[in-house]
């Protein structure tokens, strides 16, 4: 009986067993395939997302260029008055992009001005053609030129009759009155694949000038085709809806040779050799000059394989292409039909340990939870209490300091009182750098969002600077570009505070030469954003490449020795870039031993709106027309009981001050002050408790609340919403200087007050 039921027991634990695997197996063996042709789908769309923004952006700047032109007619660069200037400004669009062959412009005179590349006389030199009608006489003159842009050789070409006024690129333009693109071609001196745009050009009175044309190879289309991994055999390509290949992974299928043996012309996507592209395409079952209107995906069998293709159409209607991608099903999932039972097996088995390893390791990690918690608390009450105990005396240095500055000190105690200010304000600066840090590794910076103006933010930044520079006799020069936005929305407090670091350190380690801070905006064409772009060059002695990641890095310094000869905690870099990610940005830096330095601090905020926001007026001596007030402190240090008293001294407030909470309460109650400064960390009893039977007393007694702005040496977040809590009206973090204190005397009445 009991050998019966052993076998009872194993039989029904065996038949667990296989509902068990079943239950495992089926559902993943049906699922898997669905799971991978999802995967296969994702990294189609990954990769078909980021070909079409390097495609587009990769186009875009031959577009903006010309949209450029149309609004240089009134400066003259475009203008056949000058043709040498418009010549080399044409040459310094090339230079700017490398994917332009041809800059040109023909105006309605039939006049011509080209600046083209060509390998004729110079490798990567360039060819220039020019042609001028005077009083009726035509003038046409061909030029080549090394990449230095001296003449080679010049001649006259009296045969020649090109009109621009007849070519496609004038006439559509002109038609429709905007900045158009021409279809993929082989360009004449070259055949290489290209395509134009043109754009009508319009003098400041409105008045039709001419057109202007870019050249812009695509051929680096294919060169980028050609570089990505699509699986193991996978393949992208670029064609319009016509089926006309604009670019293909393999080059030399690109071109074909026409009928009469001589004419080269781009191929057609069933002209091509490779047969699956060919397959890939016909899969779309496009009807012809349609476009799809989202991302289309498709299968076919080849070959006894089937693939999944995907076809996304490019965002702008200006480019009427799309991007074709396949990947061979075998390529994800060949591995899975080949080792199907043994990958089941390795996974049951593998479930099993990891379901005894994922209990021990989440048991490791609850307790590692747990430590992490409770270091994070004791990291968060140490900044607590090092800011508290560093900030109060720091508010009686500063303030005596302040104190001693008013009081008429000779020549030699003003020179000292100069230092001992430094001193304290770089004590304060390095406090709040720490601070600043904490918060970034915790995640708990945060960022504002206010209407504000960065034009004036900048310039205002770079005055700081200005006796800075001229002290040292270095050039501190701002170049504003015109597109840069007078509103965006954003928080400017730490902009600033980047921008700051930035032309500080470039300041800073400069000895000669200059500093030169350049702003420009790139404004985003499918949202209502843009993205800032700030350069700051310097002429110091420059960074090795060695040290160009170590420089962001928290406490760290290129030189260790710039610690001593220019001071600095080596946060500053570290605090700013992670500021730049929170702003969408990033900050990257160009330098070499002995060139100097430049620093790109990119930020993206959406545009402000057209209502100017009221500024915040700037502090100012709040005495002036302040009625007497009676003035609460509760605060246990002695120093600062002084330093308040001797702020108020000479103003038609009486103070009264408190050694701690429970003292404060008594004194509240007894003088009914009109406003109390309370500090929240005092012996006996602290700010929050004395805060809070304050506002009991005011209940019971029912009278008005009296204005409690807390004192706090604590800088870090939480302390705001903390003392708001209990029953505070506003805050202030020490030091406090006596126009805060003041200011804040003559805001009894308003209801804000932090």
């Amino acid at each position: 009986m009991k050998f019966i039921k052993k076998w009872w027991l194993a039989a029904c634990f065996i038949s667990m067993t296989l509902i068990s695997m079943a239950i495992i197996i089926i559902p993943s063996s049906i699922t898997s395939r669905d799971s991978l042709n999802t995967l296969a789908q994702d990294i189609m769309i990954n990769i078909s997302s980021y070909t079409l923004d390097k495609s587009e952006s990769y186009l875009l700047p031959a577009e903006k260029a010309a949209e450029l032109t149309r609004f240089l007619a009134d400066s003259k660069i475009v203008s056949s008055e000058a043709p040498q200037a418009m010549i080399k400004y044409f040459y310094q669009q090339m230079a700017m992009y490398p994917q332009f062959t041809s800059v040109y412009y023909g105006n309605i005179d039939g006049e011509f001005f080209m600046a083209s590349r060509s390998n004729a006389k110079s490798t990567g030199g360039y060819y220039t053609k020019i042609i001028k009608i005077n009083d009726g006489i035509r003038t046409c003159v061909l030029s080549w030129s090394t990449p230095d842009q001296e003449i080679i050789e010049s001649i006259n070409a009296p045969e020649d009759k090109y009109d621009p006024r007849q070519r496609p690129w004038f006439i559509d333009a002109l038609m429709n009155n905007d900045v158009v693109w021409t279809a993929p071609y082989l360009f004449y001196t070259g055949n290489k694949p290209g395509i134009t745009t043109a754009s009508p050009v319009y003098d400041d009175q409105g008045v039709l000038q001419g057109v202007v044309g870019v050249d812009i190879s695509i051929e680096e289309l294919s060169i980028f085709l050609s570089k990505l991994t699509i699986g193991e055999h996978g393949k992208a390509f670029i064609v319009n809806s016509s089926g006309d290949v604009v670019a293909f992974p393999d080059l030399s299928e690109l071109k074909q040779i026409g009928q009469d043996g001589q004419k080269i012309r781009l191929s057609k996507i069933t002209e091509l050799k490779d047969t699956v592209s060919r397959h890939a395409f016909e899969s779309l079952n496009l009807p012809p000059d349609k476009l799809p209107e989202k991302p289309v995906f498709t299968s076919f069998i080849h070959d006894d394989m089937r693939y999944s293709a995907m076809f996304t159409p490019f965002t702008d209607s200006q480019w009427p292409w799309l991007i074709g991608i396949y990947i061979p099903e075998n390529d994800y999932l060949g591995g899975i039909k080949q080792t199907r039972r043994i990958n089941i097996f390795i996974a049951l088995c593998v479930m099993i340990l990891a379901g005894f390893t994922g209990w021990y390791v989440a048991r490791k990690l609850e307790m590692s939870k747990e430590d992490a918690v409770k270091a994070n608390k004791a990291k968060s009450r140490f900044l607590a209490v090092m800011s508290h105990e560093i900030r109060t005396p720091m508010n009686v240095i500063l303030g005596a300091t302040d104190l001693l500055r008013n009081s008429n000190p000779s020549d030699n105690q003003t020179s000292y009182i100069k230092l001992l200010s430094n001193a304290g304000a770089g004590l304060l600066d390095l406090l709040n750098d720490i601070l600043d840090m904490s918060k970034v590794e915790a995640g708990l910076l945060e960022l504002e969002s206010i209407n504000f103006n960065p034009r004036s933010l900048l310039q205002q930044t770079v005055n700081v600077f200005s006796i800075a520079a001229k002290s040292k006799e270095i050039e501190l020069k701002l170049e504003l570009d015109s597109s840069f936005p007078t509103k965006i929305i954003g928080d400017p407090v730490r902009l600033k505070q980047v921008l700051i670091n930035l032309i500080g350190n470039a300041v800073k380690f400069t000895s000669s030469g200059g500093v030169y801070v350049e702003a420009r905006a790139v404004k985003s064409i499918k949202s209502n954003r843009c993205k800032l772009i700030f350069t700051v060059k310097d002429t110091g002695p420059g960074i090795p490449q060695s040290q160009h990641k170590a420089i962001f890095e928290s406490f760290t310094q290129a030189d260790k020795s710039v610690t001593r000869e220019h001071a600095g905690t080596g946060l500053g870099l570290s605090i700013s870039k992670n500021i730049s990610h929170l702003m969408d940005g990033d900050i990257e830096v160009i330098s070499s031993p002995g060139s100097g330095s430049t620093f790109i601090f990119t930020a993206s905020f959406e545009m402000g709106s057209s209502k100017s926001s009221s500024d915040k007026p700037e502090d100012e001596a709040a005495a002036n027309d302040v009625k007497p007030c009676k003035v609460l402190l509760v605060e246990d240090n002695k120093s600062n009981q002084i330093l308040f008293t001797h702020y108020l001294q000479d103003s038609p407030h009486q103070i009264f001050t408190a050694e701690n909470g429970e003292e404060g309460i008594k004194t509240f109650i007894k003088e009914k002050p009109d406003i109390v400064f309370m500090d929240i960390e005092m012996p006996v009893m602290d700010g929050y408790e004395a805060t809070r039977k304050i506002r009991d007393w005011e209940k019971k007694m029912q009278s008005a609340s009296v204005p409690i702005i807390a004192l706090s040496a604590h800088a870090i977040k939480g302390t705001e919403d903390n003392v708001k809590q209990a029953g505070c009206s506003g805050y202030i973090t020490k030091p406090v200087t006596r126009l805060q204190l003041l200011d804040r005397i003559g805001q009894k009445d308003n209801k804000n007050y932090s």
